[in-house]
């Protein structure tokens, strides 16, 4: 599990802080001027998307709160700063791979990183607000098996839930008040927002390294751009990001940054996508085929009660959700569901299709954090990759 976008809102700030964050931001960028590197853009705004990779930094003397009506209104306030960026790509150049695990050291990491950039001091990370969390898994399947995947999503029923529009292919998201959901084929999105900037990076990285005059030099990033790109065409992406209101009714409040844990963000992953996908507890296995579906059911509730629920779950394979729904009472639907749910037993790509299933999306698929294809070690990079990591972390 990785960290992405997060956003922080800082304790009341003196107007001299306030002032100085201004001044900074209006300089937009910084760079090297030796090598030509990018090493940090700050700029006054909302981010454009989580693949936007600059810092954001708004100072602010107005927040909202509730009326005694209960509606949100805004109201004048001590001034304060609010930051947003993606840390893994501010901390790695990219979010191919790796990234940041320890939410509360990133923070730190974070609120150090723009205290240096705006050169003032600013208050200790563990007591700023936290208002934005993305939780982020990536799973090592081909692209044709993603394909497959989303191409599934496309024909799902989701009654809770509404699916937003993608902006490219192999991504579908689903927004909601508390949080969004969202899944997309890592290769896709790389191509599509980061392509270009990692290969400015890199050749004037391997200018700096070789000389401006070497010809080699655009041979190398491209030979740099392609392995990321065959990296992340490999790589499904499953990300929650948490809004401020579901820490608000987690906490009552938003909570500090040293209140939060990484074990609540685990759980809030794993909640969100499991009502999603209803794809059974992760203690069990999900299994998929009509025979091993009915053998499960028996088992776990015996003959005559298996037996009913697997023809419920035939129904769900071959009607979907809404059909089924309306042919059972409400109760009935969801407490089948449920049973359905608690034995591990998943309705989605089953072999109860009109097409069989013999794609190569792996039949006990499903991007929780107990599946096999959870990534979670660091890629293996030759020597001189490493040192242009920490090159990439500035040039963020």
């Amino acid at each position: 599990m990785a960290y992405d976008t997060i956003k922080l809102r800082s304790p009341p700030l003196s107007p001299a802080v306030i002032d100085q964050a201004k001044n900074m931001s209006l300089r937009r960028s910084g760079v090297e001027m030796a090598t030509g590197e990018q090493k940090y853009e700050l700029f006054v705004g909302e981010l454009l998307g989580s693949w936007d990779s600059r810092i954001s930094v708004i100072p602010k003397d107005e927040h909202y709160v509730i009326d005694k009506n209960g509606r949100p209104v805004k109201e004048r306030c001590e001034p304060f700063l609010e930051i947003e960026a993606s840390v893994h790509k501010i901390f790695c150049g990219h979010n191919v791979y790796g990234g940041p695990t320890d939410f509360r050291q990133v923070c730190r990491d974070f609120v150090a990183l723009v205290e240096e950039l705006l050169e003032t001091e600013l208050p200790l990370a563990d007591y700023w607000t936290v208002h934005r969390v993305d939780v982020a898994l990536v799973y090592r399947l081909p692209k044709l098996a993603c394909k497959e995947f989303f191409d599934g999503m496309q024909v799902m029923s989701f009654p809770r839930r509404h699916r937003g529009s993608a902006k490219y292919a192999m991504a579908v998201y689903f927004p909601g008040k508390t949080t969004t959901v969202k899944f997309y084929h890592k290769g896709t999105e790389f191509q599509v927002h980061e392509r270009s900037r990692m290969r400015s990076f890199f050749t004037n990285l391997f200018k700096h390294l070789y000389g401006k005059n070497d010809p080699k030099n655009y041979e190398r990033a491209e030979r740099k751009l392609e392995a990321l790109q065959r990296l992340a065409d490999s790589r499904l992406r499953a990300e929650v990001e948490i809004h401020s209101d579901k820490f608000q009714y987690d906490f009552e409040k938003n909570p500090l940054v040293k209140e939060v844990t990484d074990a609540y963000l685990q759980q809030v992953y794993d909640r969100e996508v499991e009502k999603l996908l209803r794809e059974g507890k992760q203690a069990m296995d999900t299994v998929r085929g009509s025979r091993a579906v009915l053998s499960r059911l028996k088992t776990v509730y015996g003959p005559s009660t298996g037996a009913r629920l697997y023809g419920f779950w035939s129904s769900l394979c071959t009607l979907g959700d809404e059909v089924t729904r309306e042919q059972f009472a409400k109760t009935v639907f969801y407490r089948n569901r449920k049973s359905l749910e608690d034995a591990g037993v998943s309705w989605r790509g089953t072999d109860v299709t009109v097409v069989a299933n013999d794609g190569l999306l792996p039949v006990d698929f499903s991007p929780i954090r107990s599946d096999k294809r959870l990534c979670y070690l660091p890629a293996r990079n030759r020597e001189e990759y490493q040192v242009s990591r920490e090159t990439m972390r500035l040039a963020a």
